[in-house]
């Protein structure tokens, strides 16, 4: 192991610092008790997963729970990285409208895009619960704007004191190992999260006698050290993934495989009663091997190799100062918030050193938001945020401005809320790095809209409807092979019930129709989907039976991934679970466009379907110490 990481390894281990014990228990009840109705519902439109949901589902990995999300929902692009707005063209990456935190603490891959880049498909053994939050969020939130942010919250040792040993075998030799312990001190807490997976997975037939692989081996170690006023956090995954199409134009490349060695560092403080600080440092080493036998689909043509051997570097630094204090009715958020983005290096054997002069982003932040207490169960909100960005290498700057409009009502048994909002977003640097001639001056994407969310519980049933409009002007997802065509327009409208029975049975049903007009190079596409999940318990077995639907205008066909778990509880330390993924083998599959470079013009060839959903079956041994 490299010196500074085992330098950052005794680091952590040393910090301790004395606190009060009691304030740390208020921390966490605060955090986990779900039920209240003050779980910041002013974040946006929440889908919830509690811990009971989460281990009933028996969610291994983040893709696991994604993939029953509305709307946006789990994809994955050519190179196999989870990538849920991807359109299966030849973009590096598509969704850094989505962020993910894990503590409250943003994960970035910086360069590379969005923390979804390797935190996706994620092992979350060491999560308690996790939060989505739909289109525009709190200000108080990330550095930069998103539509849609995931929150994932770590387990506790007040709660999980002790160890936890999970063996997992499935289809295919896929396995998975996962080791944790985590251990409340008199002035401290600390846990510590080992994860190991050899994900073999399906392979996908392109045309040729080698099928596009998927395969991946992930290592990950989570692990945090907090008193009752700090925080740190040291996460490190390392991944060896099979690229799948990688950047093959007509995806039959010779040799796709990309590691990935990621390091995650954060330490937040709290200097006083109101005043909180916090700082991040992301890096991330990437090794490509892409041999091909036609030029690659990168740089829009200007360069013509078609074999890159090589590696490349970045890093990600983030602070921020947030200032949070009640006055009266009026509960005031306010701060600044800065983050440096860089390229490090890009070396390749056959190519040298890259000198693009684009090399970094400068990102500051300014946010204030007022929440004022009409009544106890009436909020009207107000925020803004503004974002300058600086790039260097004579790469247009950005300015962004968010605007967000709230009012909350939170009833003993109705609640309503709605949002009217103002968004821009920046084309990531990434599209900007590899296709500099259509990129380098494009202009941010500024978006309108407005959200509605009406809901009605009782002590066994909650019924909710999410509505919601948005227009982006300058889209960044618009269809760009129209002359003229119209910004892209999205309409939806997602409806949940969930009824239990009693504590051991439990019910949810979710339904959504989207209607998108002129996003990607399409006219229009209507999507109407939904997910069924049901928990049953009977004396030591668990059961839970979860359908996910999805319908759409591409081809109008129905698409069933049904996932069923049955556990025997043989102990209270000791469980053996069955898990069957996919069992139908009729997940939601997507289109991988291909072109035929080898023609002149370039001849549009028939596209794969790929679905991101494994058909698997696995056992699962499980032992808690």
């Amino acid at each position: 192991m490299p010196l500074k990481y085992i330098l950052l390894t005794f680091v952590f281990f040393v910090f301790t610092e004395a606190g009060d014990i009691n304030s740390l228990l208020k921390e966490y009840d605060r955090q986990n008790a779900l039920s209240q109705k003050t779980i910041d519902a002013n974040k946006g439109h929440l889908v919830l997963f509690t811990r009971e949901k989460l281990e009933r589902m028996h969610a291994k990995t983040l893709k696991d729970v994604f993939k029953t999300t509305p709307v946006i929902y789990y994809h994955e692009n050519r190179y196999a990285l989870p990538d849920p707005l991807t359109s299966g063209s030849f973009e590096p990456y598509r969704s850094n409208f989505i962020r993910l935190f894990i503590d409250g603490v943003e994960i970035t891959q910086g360069w590379l895009g969005s923390g979804l880049v390797l935190y996706g498909d994620v092992n979350i053994d060491f999560v308690d619960h996790i939060e989505f939050y739909y289109l525009t969020p709190s200000f108080e939130t990330s550095v930069e704007p998103a539509f849609l942010t995931i929150y994932l919250y770590s387990k506790d040792p007040k709660r999980d004191s002790g160890g936890k040993v999970s063996l997992i075998q499935g289809s295919r030799g896929y396995n998975m190992q996962t080791a944790s312990y985590g251990e409340q001190r008199e002035n401290f807490s600390y846990m510590v999260n080992l994860s190991h997976t050899n994900a073999i997975r399906e392979k996908v037939d392109n045309g040729t006698p080698v099928p596009l692989s998927r395969d991946f081996e992930r290592t990950q170690i989570f692990s945090y050290i907090k008193t009752d006023t700090q925080i740190f956090h040291l996460q490190i995954m390392d991944k060896r993934t099979d690229s799948f199409a990688g950047p093959s134009w007509d995806a039959t490349p010779i040799e796709s495989n990309t590691n990935y060695l990621n390091l995650h560092m954060d330490y937040g403080i709290d200097l006083s009663s109101v005043l909180h600080a916090q700082i991040s440092y992301d890096w991330l080493k990437t090794d490509m091997n892409y041999i091909d036998d036609k030029p690659f689909a990168w740089w829009n043509g200007v360069n013509q190799n078609n074999t890159f051997i090589g590696e490349s570097k970045n890093s990600t630094y983030t602070a921020d100062l947030t200032y949070n204090d009640v006055f009266k009715n009026h509960h005031i958020t306010a701060g600044v918030k800065g983050r440096y983005k860089s390229f490090d290096s890009l070396k390749s054997e056959n190519m040298g050193t890259d000198a693009f002069d684009f090399s970094h982003e400068i990102i500051g932040s300014l946010f204030f938001q007022d929440q004022y207490m009409l009544t106890e169960d009436q909020l009207l909100s107000a925020g803004l945020s503004y974002n300058y960005i600086v790039r260097n290498g004579g790469v247009t700057n950005d300015s962004l401005l968010q605007l967000r409009l709230g009012y909350i009502f939170t009833g003993d048994e109705w609640g309503y809320k709605a949002y009217l909002y103002r968004t821009q977003v920046a084309l990531e640097p990434l599209m900007r790095y590899f296709y500099p001639e259509q990129t380098l001056t494009a202009e941010a994407q500024t978006t309108l809209g407005f959200t509605q969310e009406v809901s009605f519980h009782t002590k066994n049933q909650q019924i909710r409807l999410i509505l919601h409009m948005m227009k982006d002007e300058n889209g960044l997802l618009k269809n760009s092979l129209i002359a003229n065509t119209g910004e892209t327009e999205y309409y939806t409208a997602i409806l949940n019930y969930d009824y239990a029975f009693d504590r051991d049975n439990k019910l949810n049903l979710q339904l959504y129709y989207a209607r998108y007009n002129n996003i990607f190079n399409l006219d229009n596409l209507d999507d109407i989907s939904g997910y069924f999940s049901f928990f049953n318990s009977y004396g030591n077995f668990d059961f839970y039976n979860g359908l996910v639907w999805h319908r759409n205008s591409l081809d109008w066909k129905n698409y069933l991934d049904w996932t069923s778990t049955v556990s025997w509880n043989l102990t209270e330390q000791l469980s053996i679970t069955l898990k069957g993924d996919n069992i139908l083998n009729r997940a939601k599959k997507t289109k991988l466009y291909r072109l035929d470079v080898t023609t002149q013009p370039p001849t549009i060839m028939e596209p794969l379907s790929v679905t991101p959903i494994d058909r698997r079956f696995t056992i699962e041994l499980e032992y808690l110490f």
